[in-house]
């Protein structure tokens, strides 16, 4: 009795305390929870794991709703709802969303029903999220943000037809609608499902046929369903209403690529962009089409035009830099870089480049200075290995491992690829000695990196430890039995190394079962029954494999099955293309004095 007396004091402590938090969190919805700014919520943006729609700020009820206020609850609803705050306030999400959503079901009070919405969206419980705007939308039906959260939930679930639902009332309440979002959303989406949206969008259209939005998504799902023809046919009446809207532009640009070809979209970028000068979208991808047609001078014009009309979007400015490098003016593109750098703008970018150009210009120390200033982004790992490489040629490989070990400080989730890196930059400068030692280094650290260990492997190979490179490969096996690379690479040195020759066939066989198309697979498969004496099926291997990668070594083995075969001269022709591609090329070279060839 004492310890339900103790609850019935505190409750009522609780209750003088938070009553008035109690009645502010119900009027104001949940301001409290939202991590986002104000602009965020506006911004328009749709991402994947986010509502599109967040409640506003201000859910006071209105005057004309009927809803009780909080001090009308009972007693054992009041204290639910304040085990509700409490939990939030310390940060107990779970018991703060299950809590909210027991008393709005019970209550089916829009006021807690929009904190328990709040709630869910704080703790990300899509079951809550779903009960909880399902619930609101029957409550409000005529509640815009009500339908929309609902929709993005169904969205989520893939439940499309509830979802496109839920958009139909928004778009008959007149409502910002999400159908073009939707459509665009959909191409992570297998076949089937982007054809039942198809279908789904036809419907609603032919009850909507002037709405933009939709007319745009039902386009963008013909194109993903590979419609090519019909959806060029959708943007002529798109076009009625959308005529300068970029993503218009930029769909029928694509359509007429796949249905007329790159030259008709061309014509139509052309046109287009003179038609509206002011849209940077437009011009950038007339600038990017001409890329793709290589007409790369005619790209640099437009870029340049781009430049001059939008003179603070730097953007614009690196992609100039880029053509001109490819149009062969390292000095039109070094004048840009370096106004991004006293700009401070795309610095990573700009550094790379300059260190490209003083790299082809032979210029060591300055490439290896602007290298070294590339801290992050796409091109951090190809600067690293570059800036290496030369420091090593510079005799400063000491630097070098100063470089990595910093790397892999800084960046503790990259640390594998770091460490391969290194390891194929001192296979590449034949220190194999020096390989050797990282990567027993870098597996003491990361014992179950497979990548790793066959990066050892490899290395050991080329040093002719064939024992110790086929115990690595053999765990990596036993770890992934499906690792068709490593399983190809002992196959092959069991089949070019040794007479193990069935246990190379089994191998090899996995690893093609595996990846059937895989070039260097089939080369494996070709040579170990060249091994094995059967000629005839060596060479569908093999001249398979060289079709689809025509490597000096696959040519090597081919011009040896060809030469056995009594074919000399398909050999020699073989032969001699890989030799004037490669002329030194080790397997090559082994082949041609082993059969005593000379071309």
């Amino acid at each position: 009795m004492r310890g339900n007396f103790r609850v019935k004091i505190i409750v009522m402590t609780l209750t003088k305390a938070l009553l008035t938090l109690l009645i502010f969190s119900l009027t104001m919805g949940c301001a409290s929870l939202s991590d986002q700014s104000d602009s965020e919520r506006h911004s328009g943006l749709w991402p994947d794991d986010s509502p599109v729609v967040v409640l506003e700020d201000d859910l006071t009820p209105s005057s004309e709703e009927t809803s009780p206020h909080p001090s009308e609850f009972s007693k054992d609803t009041l204290y639910q709802l304040l085990v509700a705050e409490v939990a939030g306030q310390r940060g107990d999400l779970k018991r703060l969303v299950d809590q909210y959503s027991t008393v709005a079901k019970e209550t089916r009070d829009s006021g807690v029903v929009k904190r328990a919405v709040n709630a869910a969206l704080h703790a990300k419980s899509d079951q809550h999220l779903t009960e909880m705007a399902m619930l609101w939308s029957e409550l409000e039906p005529e509640n815009v943000e009500a339908h929309q959260l609902v929709a993005f939930q169904f969205i989520k679930a893939k439940e499309y037809p509830r979802a496109l639902a839920h958009m139909e009332t928004v778009l008959e309440l007149e409502g910002p609608t999400t159908f073009d979002r939707l459509a665009l959303h959909a191409k992570s989406l297998g076949k089937e499902e982007k054809s039942k949206l198809l279908g789904l969008y036809f419907q609603i259209l032919d009850r909507h046929p002037n709405n933009e939005e939709l007319l745009y998504g039902y386009a963008i799902l013909q194109e993903l369903n590979g419609e090519y023809e019909a959806a060029l046919a959708s943007t002529d009446k798109l076009l009625l209403q959308a005529k300068s809207n970029p993503a218009v532009i930029a769909l029928r640009a694509r359509l007429l690529k796949q249905v007329k070809g790159l030259d008709a979209s061309l014509n139509y970028l052309q046109a287009e962009t003179h038609n509206h000068p002011k849209e940077m979208q437009v011009g950038a991808l007339y600038g990017r089409t001409l890329i793709e047609a290589r007409q790369l001078a005619e790209a640099q014009q437009v870029y340049n035009g781009l430049m001059q009309t939008f003179p603070d979007a730097s953007h614009l400015q690196l992609s100039f830099s880029l053509i001109a490098l490819e149009n062969k003016q390292p000095g039109v593109a070094k004048k840009h870089l370096q106004q991004l750098l006293e700009r401070g703008q795309h610095v990573s970018e700009a550094h790379f480049y300059l260190g490209r150009i003083a790299d082809q210009a032979e210029q060591p120390e300055e490439a290896i200075f602007h290298y070294q200033q590339v801290a992050k982004g796409n091109n951090f790992f190809d600067s690293l290995a570059r800036s290496s490489y030369l420091l090593i040629e510079q005799g400063r490989a000491d630097e070098v491992a100063i470089n990595f070990s910093n790397a892999r400080q800084n960046l503790p989730d990259q640390a594998g690829q770091l460490w391969e890196l290194e390891i194929s930059l001192m296979s590449e400068v034949k220190n194999y000695n020096r390989a050797i030692e990282l990567a027993d280094f870098a597996l003491e650290e990361n014992p179950d990196n497979l990548n790793l260990r066959y990066t050892r492997a490899m290395i050991r190979d080329r040093q002719g430890l064939y024992a110790e490179m086929e115990q690595d490969l053999r765990i990596i096996i036993a770890k992934d039995p499906e690792h068709s690379i490593a399983l190809n690479a002992l196959g092959y040195t069991l089949a070019d190394k040794t007479e193990r020759l069935d246990e190379a066939y089994e191998l090899i066989s996995k690893a093609l079962n595996l990846d059937p198309d895989n070039p260097a697979i089939l080369d494996s498969m070709g040579w170990v029954l060249y091994r094995m004496g059967n000629l005839q099926r060596s060479l569908g291997y093999l001249q398979k494999a060289y079709t689809k990668f025509p490597d000096p070594e696959v040519a090597a083995h081919l011009g040896e099955v060809l030469w056995m075969l009594g074919n000399q001269q398909k050999a020699l022709q073989v032969w001699q293309q890989a030799y004037e591609k490669e002329p030194e090329h080790p397997i090559l070279t082994k082949t041609l004095e082993r059969l005593s060839i000379e071309l």
